[in-house]
């Protein structure tokens, strides 16, 4: 069976820009997507990519312990959606203090009509303003006087990522209430910073002390998420 460093080795290809691709990629579908699921999916995949970048800059071995402590994150948080679902929220379609017998009381018609267009508003404009992000990484990641300083010239491609992750993470937490949408755009800045302070300092000590505060940051979340959605249901058996 391939160890671990074997499957580094056959994604090779992903390395580099590809992987940089991958990694916004993956950035703008958790900001588009509504399914809470299809988010932290995506969202381990985030870190995979970022995993292959971080090859790059760091031992290899470094570089699957970060890999492996973002999927416990995504752990964290899968587990949180779930427990969350189950309380009669997390799916993000209406608001934390609307009563079931509210939304029984909402016209049949209207609520459908209503829901669809409000649902294809909101995707087309985080679809929108996404794209404009990316653009705007990609122009000055290729303008010299934006490059990110003290990286080294065969690495001048991590700036469009960081830039990118920063830009995406930073519009994710500008567009939501939810916690758990809100938690995932900042650990998006938390994987852009790490990308470019693990070409500056690449310390184990201080690798583990950023690996500990997404660790923190996930269960910030999860307790935030958990507020939130198990009023719902503290309401209904009032």
């Amino acid at each position: 069976m391939p160890t671990i460093f074997e499957w580094i080795d056959r994604l090779s290809f992903l390395r580099g820009l590809p992987g940089v691709y991958l990694l916004l990629g993956t950035a703008v579908f958790i900001v588009f997507v509504g399914d809470w699921r299809l988010m932290l999916l995506a969202f381990a995949g985030q870190y995979l990519a970022a995993g292959l970048l971080f090859v790059e800059a760091l031992d290899p071995r470094l570089a699957i312990v970060k890999v492996l402590a973002g999927w416990f994150v995504c752990l964290i948080l899968y587990m949180t959606g779930r427990q969350a679902a189950d309380s009669g929220g997390g799916n993000g379609r209406f608001p934390v203090n609307t009563r079931a017998v509210q939304i029984t009381n909402l016209g049949q018609g209207n609520k459908v009509r209503g829901s669809a267009y409000r649902l294809l508003s909101t995707l087309s404009f985080r679809l929108v303003a996404a794209l404009i992000i990316l653009l705007s990484a990609w122009v000055l990641a290729q303008r010299p006087g934006y490059f990110l300083p003290a990286l080294p010239p065969e690495l001048a491609y991590m700036t469009f990522a960081v830039y990118g992750l920063i830009g995406l993470g930073l519009l994710g937490v500008s567009l939501t209430a939810d916690p758990l949408r809100a938690g995932l755009g900042v650990l998006m800045l938390m994987t852009g910073f790490e990308l470019y302070y693990s070409v500056l300092e690449q310390s184990v000590a201080v690798l583990a002390l950023l690996a500990a505060v997404n660790l923190i940051l996930a269960l910030v979340i999860a307790y935030l998420t958990q507020a939130r959605y198990a009023r719902p249901m503290l309401e209904a058996e009032e």
